[in-house]
């Protein structure tokens, strides 16, 4: 059964203190998994369909001192000012990087606090730009090596999307009998869509100036461009080292 082993499903919600417009029914959809090469690489399927039961995955946390669970995704959105306020400094300097940004992203961190979204005291801001009409728009594929993010911000013109697995990666290891620590996580993910080559993936639609925070406990995810006719640029949200 799915689900079964380390953790539960991941659920979604508003974060708490946020309002975003549109039904949990226009934004999330299902495939029906993903086939991985010889390299490794992952490519979804692209058979979208959206999800009679989307209420059974989303969860009203209310509240005045309501706090995002780690077994929950958090949609929130950024004020319009803000991304333009990005996007006017991008143009300005004439590149999407540069020391140019720092009063922005210190803007964007100041709101985040004020909503009491759970920062470390230090943060890192970094932006990616993607070219549009691609399946995998990082390139790095849905492995979780690295440092994962904590949010992902959608700073684009138009709506786009991050998929991901509802599992934690230690439920990917616990359903293949290992042990998390003795594969590579990007070893982790290849292997269990190998073994389960239709484990659904969910699609996330993210309107400009809306974001994803994501669990502590780690979600194989990435950003997914197909469909998309203009650059995709995200700000990926972080604990600084």
């Amino acid at each position: 059964m799915r689900g079964d082993g380390a953790d539960a499903l991941y659920r979604f919600a508003v974060v708490p203190r946020f309002l975003t417009p549109g039904a949990w029914s226009e934004r999330l959809a299902r495939s029906g998994g993903a086939e991985v090469d010889s390299a490794g690489r992952v490519h979804l399927r692209d058979d979208w369909t959206a999800i009679d039961d989307v209420a059974a995955l989303v969860d009203e946390l209310s509240g005045r001192d309501a706090v995002l669970p780690p077994t929950h995704l958090g949609v929130l959105e950024i004020p319009t000012r803000l991304r333009k306020a990005w996007w006017v400094e991008a143009e300005r300097a004439g590149a999407v990087s540069g020391a140019t940004f720092e009063k922005v992203f210190a803007d964007i961190v100041e709101f985040l606090r004020f909503k009491r979204v759970p920062l470390p005291d230090r943060v890192s801001l970094e932006v990616t730009v993607s070219a549009p009409d691609a399946s995998s728009a990082s390139g790095a594929g849905l492995g979780v090596g690295g440092r994962q993010p904590l949010g992902l911000v959608n700073l684009g013109d138009e709506p786009s999307h991050v998929v991901l697995l509802d599992l934690p990666p230690r439920t990917l290891a616990a359903r293949l009998a290992a042990a998390a620590d003795e594969l590579a996580p990007t070893e982790l993910v290849a292997r269990y869509l190998r073994r389960f080559p239709q484990e659904p993936f969910l699609r996330v639609r993210l309107a400009p100036g809306e974001g994803l925070w994501l669990s502590p406990r780690g979600v194989v995810h990435d950003r997914y461009t197909r469909g998309k006719r203009d650059l995709d640029v995200f700000l990926s949200i972080g604990g600084a080292a």
